[in-house]
């Protein structure tokens, strides 16, 4: 049996034509489940629930990391002497004094509280320093 190139070319031409919408309707259906796979295994993004932490997010990614952690440390210290003044008050009983000793014990105290300020800057300075200085990078550099 003998084929003509032209008969042969022509049952090509017949099956291409006879598999093509075929092959695009399974792209096309191939192609919708996957997406619909993909969206199913796309890790839903968790929503933080907690005020405090996109407080935190906020105020870090407004700030940048080193200014947050200054105000971060200006709090802390803030806090301790807040702490110490009630301490002092109490120890000093001032408000079983009279109107001018009050003023003296507070005066005394505003100068406590400035040496005990100082001190606590001081450390934070210290620690600060010790850490960058057992910081890899720091010894990298050579600092």
């Amino acid at each position: 049996m003998k084929v003509e190139q032209s008969q042969f070319v022509q049952s090509l031409a017949l099956a291409k034509e006879a598999v093509a919408p075929k092959s695009d309707a399974f792209s096309a259906e191939l192609e919708r489940q996957l997406m619909q796979t993909i969206k199913g295994q796309a890790p839903e993004k968790k929503e933080e629930k907690d005020p405090e932490v996109q407080a935190f997010k906020e105020q870090l990614t407004s700030m940048g990391a080193v200014a947050f952690f200054q105000h971060f440390n200006m709090e802390k210290i803030e806090k301790l002497l807040e702490e110490k003044r009630k301490e002092l008050e109490a120890a000093f009983n001032v408000e079983a004094l009279g109107e001018k000793e009050r003023a003296s014990a507070l005066v005394k105290i505003e100068e406590l509280l400035e040496q005990y300020a100082k001190e606590l800057q001081e450390r934070l300075n210290a620690k600060t320093e010790l850490e960058d200085s057992k910081s890899p990078l720091a010894s990298l550099l050579g600092a």
